[in-house]
């Protein structure tokens, strides 16, 4: 999870002083460059973080994460302009299914 909200909130040398105090740094301390920006992978990041959340809440049920998707319309329509799908739901259920399944590092595609 640590590396996920770093890769996400890091992606300008404003926050260098965030990612220091990550331990994102070189050998000689310096801190390293900040992550590239790319939609699908944060995408994933943040569908894999969401099913942590909702695992460690205990909210199990697909029907409840779905519901809880579903009060996000904003964040709907973009997803599906951009995917044609409701992607970041779809790809939170698939992230929940890894973590059932014993597998929290597993990559999914849809």
């Amino acid at each position: 999870m640590r590396e996920a909200v770093l890769e996400l909130t890091y992606t300008s040398h404003d926050m260098a002083p965030f990612a220091r105090d990550m331990g994102h740094v070189e050998a000689d301390g310096t801190v390293k460059p900040p992550f590239i920006w790319n939609d699908e992978r944060r995408l994933h990041l943040r569908a894999r973080l969401d099913a942590v959340f909702f695992h460690l809440y205990g909210v199990t049920d697909r029907e409840d994460v779905r519901y809880v998707f579903s009060t996000f319309p904003i964040i709907e329509r973009q997803d599906r302009a951009a995917w044609g799908d409701y992607r970041s739901c779809e790809l939170c259920l698939a992230y929940m299914n890894a973590l059932a399944a014993g597998r929290p590092d597993a990559e999914v595609a849809l």
